[in-house]
């Protein structure tokens, strides 16, 4: 079993650790988060559970945002190897492609079953993937990731802006992404054209935080600083105080996205904070080599990301529709579970069977080949 998860391949081949432990924890908490507001969005009893709302309302803040630095890490050593066009090829088949394999699909399973769904599906939908993915649950990140790469790379090669230069087009995206959400936030600006736009104004300066840390978090000289435990203990009071002002705030105001709508410099520091110290955490996670499933996980994330809201979605129908379950931790424990560990098991069984193309047109030659030596080992 551990084999089938790719156990081996992630500790053995993996160059960075940190990086798979950092993925790990976002993507349980993105997997919590839309599976708690799949129960919301049916009509379960979730205010009778405070403490799983203050979760689901508290620690939303840096996930997305790290995602993105992570992403911005990559984007200097792989632009010194590739030109543009070449980075915006292997986006397109890594990122975007997916994103339409796996949005097409989930589109149509709730066309089908649109009498069981929380979504309303119609066919243009498939169109809004591209312009409106903000419309498509939780593909408007891909969409978002692939543009500001893009946009990023376009900047760092074509024109050559110098760091300097993408802090300050960083700063003012940012700022204008603050006016759009502060003048608009009554606003559906999911149905909006081109509605990645926003979310391109928004992200670009997570992703330039990525590129601009690069040299620091690479530098093994470092990494005795950036696992250290003395370090861990104020990093984790900041992010305990910015984040019970996030919760209280959002809380006063009766909207959850009111820090991050209306105090654009106040969620910034919040989400960073948040940041800081799931980085430190998943570089102390690799200094000890504990919590490896974290790892295996983190590995995984983009597949589990692709799939997850139709395991739980599915799941979630399953559990209340036919065998009449309501208990809200029960089914919320279950789709979380299985939200994570069923695409892990999808992703591996589709790739040793060839049919790798699922999620990517960039075949994972070293993968293929290692479990291929792995089976005639057997």
């Amino acid at each position: 079993m551990k084999d089938f998860f790719n156990y081996r391949y992630v500790l053995e081949h993996t160059r960075l650790p940190w990086i798979d432990y950092a993925r790990g924890i976002c993507i349980i908490l993105v997997c919590y988060r839309h599976s708690f507001e799949g129960l919301i969005n049916a009509n379960f009893p979730t205010a009778n559970y405070p403490v799983l709302e203050l979760v689901n309302s508290s620690l939303v803040t840096f996930r997305m945002a790290l995602f993105f630095i992570i992403s911005g890490s990559f984007v200097a050593r792989t632009l010194a190897k590739k030109s543009l066009l070449d980075f915006a090829n292997d986006r397109f088949k890594i990122i975007l492609y997916p994103m339409l394999v796996w949005g097409a699909l989930q589109i149509t399973l709730q066309l089908i079953f649109k009498n069981y769904t929380n979504a309303q599906r119609q066919p243009v939908d498939y169109l809004y993937l591209l312009v409106m993915p903000r419309k498509i649950e939780q593909f408007w990140y891909l969409n978002t990731l692939f543009m500001v790469g893009i946009f990023y790379a376009f900047l760092k090669t074509f024109l050559r802006f110098k760091l300097w230069q993408l802090m300050v087009t960083a700063i003012l995206l940012y700022s204008l992404g603050a006016f759009f959400y502060s003048s608009n936030a009554n606003m559906n600006y999911e149905l909006l054209a081109f509605s990645f736009i926003p979310d391109l104004l928004h992200f670009f300066i997570f992703f330039f935080i990525g590129d601009a840390i690069s040299s620091f978090i690479d530098n093994k000289d470092k990494i005795k600083y950036l696992s250290s435990l003395k370090l861990f203990v104020p990093i984790f009071i900041l992010f305990l105080i910015t984040h019970y002002y996030y919760t209280i705030v959002n809380l006063q105001n009766d909207k959850g996205y009111y820090v991050e709508f209306y105090m654009p410099i106040s969620f910034l520091i919040i989400a960073l904070s948040g940041c800081m110290l799931t980085i430190q955490l998943s570089f102390i996670l690799q200094r000890f080599q504990v919590l490896k499933f974290l790892r295996v996980i983190g590995y995984h994330s983009l597949y589990i990301y692709l799939i997850h809201v139709m395991i739980t979605g599915s799941l979630r129908i399953i559990l209340s529709k036919v065998l009449h379950i309501s208990n809200v931790p029960f089914i919320l424990s279950v789709c979380v579970l299985s939200g994570i560990l069923i695409p892990i098991l999808l992703y591996n069984f589709l790739v040793r069977n060839g049919m790798w193309w699922w999620f990517s047109l960039k075949k994972p030659v070293d993968e293929i080949q290692y479990h291929s030596k792995l089976a005639v080992r057997r």
